[in-house]
């Protein structure tokens, strides 16, 4: 079942980027095939997904208390961070502009990623931990 949440949506484009809202969908669209995708290589069995930006679920009936479910859970956040990593836009942005989600930025893909990535570790360990 795939379900999409609206509100997680809006909420990551108000904390990720209010001047790229695009890039920001388009980021969630790669954290979203991450997950899935790396749950398709380990064999896992999807059984629902709310894509709700740094704020979606993936349930897997098999993984989800093992180490593997970890791994899962962390890979949108990876998917994220590769794409960023291969734009290479975050070397030429102050650390001011990747703060700040209303800054004017030089390479907007790059930044957008970097930034769901980081809220998503942050999301998802407090997952783990709450």
């Amino acid at each position: 079942m795939l379900a999409v949440d609206i509100i997680g949506i809006a909420a990551t484009i108000l904390l990720i980027g209010i001047r790229y809202p695009h890039y920001v969908l388009v980021a969630a669209f790669i954290h979203e095939l991450g997950g899935i995708l790396i749950t398709v290589f380990l064999h896992g069995q999807i059984d629902s997904i709310v894509a709700a930006g740094a704020f979606g679920t993936i349930e897997v009936s098999n993984y989800n208390a093992s180490f593997i479910g970890i791994l899962i859970l962390f890979s949108g956040s990876l998917a994220n961070y590769i794409a960023s990593s291969l734009t290479g836009g975050i070397v030429f942005e102050s650390t001011s502009r990747l703060l700040n989600p209303i800054s004017i930025l030089k390479s907007p893909f790059s930044v957008i990623n970097y930034r769901l990535c980081i809220v998503s570790c942050v999301i998802n360990l407090w997952k783990i931990f709450m």
